[in-house]
């Protein structure tokens, strides 16, 4: 959980954090700079490719940095915000705040959107932090929280691509992809698969010879709403003879967990496509590492791209 009243009491810092995650959601996000602004803390646009041309929404963004105090949003925290977004010629008017806003203000957004042609919305808390755990947002985490961050479970670095990352989850080391930049899901998701991929049944069949399974690489499919998992199935080269019962008790379980399901307003489910490798290794190595680079960097156009490795090389459930 993101402590948020690490963030200055002045609200400077946070309308800078909100500035680097509108621009992170692929907005043009101009800020108005510190001092009075009458109310207008950033103006975003917002671009869209509609059938027959691109198109421009501007918004009219409010920051409100309560976080200290725990104090909500109330209805006279804003002032003249319709007018305000008349001046610029705002279709919409956002506000986000580090608390959260009173029942009654998030009521009067209603009535205005009815009233007028302007959108009212907002961000609180909790969807704020929700952004912050995409992927090509955490870095902000770093940035503006440093004492959350010790105590977030992922680091996630950048590469080359901006719809590719290098995570670390727990002790598992898994590249992040998706097909389109700013569309890859919150990291909590992920979390899911992973428990998914931890519940796998693996036999233990001594101190040393045991199976591993290791997640290497998860890409999102936005377009038909499917993840590819990638996996490596570690087993010691003396079980070679028992590798076929492996494949299949593994097979059995992944064939029974190609659904992810989320529970939100409406509850819909994502599709889980698994390759998995069965590789054997001799454990006995002083060399043997899990996560060794040889399970990875053959295959890095594999897991940013999302194709399977080889036919001989995984097995597609």
């Amino acid at each position: 959980m993101i402590n948020f009243s690490e963030l200055p009491k002045d609200g400077i810092k946070f309308e800078q954090l909100v500035r680097e995650l509108l621009q992170n959601c692929g907005l043009i996000v101009h800020w108005t700079g510190i001092g009075p602004d009458g109310d207008k803390d950033l103006i975003a646009i917002e671009t869209a490719k509609g059938p027959i041309d691109k198109f421009e929404r501007t918004w009219l963004i409010n920051c409100k940095h309560n976080a200290c105090s725990g104090k909500s949003v109330s209805v006279k925290d804003l002032n003249n915000i319709t007018d305000a977004c008349n001046s610029i010629g705002a279709a919409g008017f956002l506000l986000i705040c580090s608390t959260q806003p009173t029942s009654a203000l998030v009521k009067r957004f209603n009535e205005l959107s009815k009233q007028s042609n302007i959108i009212f919305n907002y961000w609180d808390v909790i969807e704020i932090e929700r952004r912050l755990y995409f992927p090509e947002s955490f870095s902000l985490i770093h940035r503006f929280f440093p004492q959350s961050y010790l105590n977030i479970g992922w680091k996630i670095y950048n590469t080359f691509s901006p719809s590719f990352w290098a995570a670390k989850y727990k002790d598992y080391f898994v590249y992040l992809s998706c097909r389109c930049a700013h569309v890859f899901p919150e990291l909590t998701n992920i979390e899911e698969i992973i428990k998914i991929i931890e519940k796998i049944p693996l036999p233990k069949n001594g101190a040393f010879e045991q199976h591993f399974v290791r997640p290497r690489a998860i890409f999102f499919d936005d377009k038909h709403g499917q993840f590819t998992v990638f996996i490596d199935y570690l087993i010691s080269e003396n079980e070679s003879l028992n590798l076929s019962t492996i494949k299949k008790k593994t097979k059995e379980f992944m064939v029974a967990n190609t659904n992810l399901y989320f529970h939100d307003a409406d509850m819909f489910s994502n599709c889980l496509n698994w390759c998995v490798s069965f590789k054997e290794c001799n454990q006995y190595d002083d060399k043997f590492n899990v996560d060794n680079g040889l399970y990875y960097e053959p295959y890095i156009r594999n897991f940013q791209y999302g194709t399977q490795r080889d036919s001989d090389y995984d097995d597609y459930f």
